[in-house]
């Protein structure tokens, strides 16, 4: 069906708590740290906390590139 929204995969890289950190593979996670968790986690991962983000970036599409090489 046109016009219907993609089904994200969860992961860390398109959560809207993370940052880029050692681009593509890790990310700094915004939520990990407010808990007193190590906050640099895979890119690839994906916690209970995910949430969508609302801003379009490319960190998983980076990371299954540089995965697959």
């Amino acid at each position: 069906m046109e016009g219907k929204a993609k089904l994200k995969q969860k992961f860390c890289g398109n959560c809207g708590n993370h940052t880029a950190y050692n681009y593509p593979g890790e990310v700094f996670c915004s939520k990990r740290f407010s808990k007193n968790k190590n906050p640099i986690v895979q890119t690839l991962w994906c916690c209970e906390d995910w949430n969508p983000s609302s801003q379009e970036c490319y960190c998983v599409e980076e990371a299954i590139k540089k995965q697959n090489r």
